[in-house]
């Protein structure tokens, strides 16, 4: 498989390829291509310091704004400002693809990266079970790509200080 693309299907239901890495862009944004699966759906959260975009490219896509969902269909977009509380879902019964760009991305691109190392590894398997959301609460709290709202962040920190506790490493 492509070292670019993220497999993140067993998590929030998506696939990810990196079209343009932080490393490389002059503004260190990172930009993705994403599928979203039928059911597929991120934590609610939000970025200190991040604005992120979704330009529609087949489907709709719904993105949580302001406490409200909203249907951003193809060949729209929406931004999601540096603070503002959002999270993405496909309730439909086919596949969104969309481009996902955040700016900056170095945090959100190094979390996504390690998440997909982890599930390769059999080591996150989803976010129903215990393990996985420790090794997921590390990832989040070693890279900081955002601030979950569900779960609280003191969960998240407390799973991470489980996990480093019982010796799970994201390195391995």
């Amino acid at each position: 498989m492509d070292q670019r693309v993220l497999d993140l299907r067993s998590v929030f239901g998506i696939t990810a390829r990196v079209t343009v890495s932080s490393t490389d862009a002059p503004d260190g944004a990172v930009e993705m291509e994403v599928v979203a699966e039928p059911g597929a759906r991120t934590l609610i959260h939000y970025h200190p310091d991040q604005e992120e975009t979704y330009q529609v490219l087949e489907g709709t896509l719904e993105v949580l704004r302001s406490g409200q969902w909203e249907a951003v269909p193809a060949s729209g977009s929406l931004s999601v400002p540096p603070g503002a509380i959002h999270g993405f879902r496909n309730p439909g019964e086919d596949p969104v693809r969309f481009l996902n760009t955040h700016r900056p991305g170095a945090a959100i691109e190094a979390h996504l990266k390690t998440v997909d190392r982890l599930a390769r590894a059999g080591k996150i398997r989803g976010t129903k079970d215990m393990r996985s959301l420790i090794y997921l609460s590390m990832s989040s709290v070693r890279h900081r790509p955002d601030v979950v709202i569900k779960p609280p962040g003191w969960v998240v920190q407390a799973m991470a200080l489980l996990g480093r506790l019982l010796g799970y490493r994201l390195d391995a």
